[in-house]
């Protein structure tokens, strides 16, 4: 059961670098009109989880803090991407 759940953390880890890297992406996309090609949001996704990698080697304490700022930057992150296509919406 420790293997499984080794590797359920893994998956869920990557998936969730994964839906950071897309959102960035697409934040940068619409502010900045940069169309990003499928090697270059690779790229962004493994640099993600080797920066989350890194980490998480550190132990609880910063990871705590990170946290507490994911928290924040999920609500203000979500208000400025509903703010950016309501502004570059081609139909208002």
């Amino acid at each position: 059961t420790g293997n499984v759940y080794a590797w359920a953390m893994v998956l869920t880890g990557t998936s969730g670098n994964l839906s950071v890297t897309l959102y960035l992406a697409s934040v940068i996309s619409i502010g900045g009109g940069k169309v990003w090609t499928q090697v270059e949001i690779a790229a962004m996704a493994w640099a993600l989880n080797i920066l989350s990698g890194l980490l998480n080697t550190w132990g609880t304490k910063p990871i705590g803090w990170i946290a507490g700022f994911s928290v924040w930057w999920t609500l203000c992150g979500t208000v400025v991407l509903v703010i950016c296509l309501l502004v570059k919406a081609p139909v208002k």
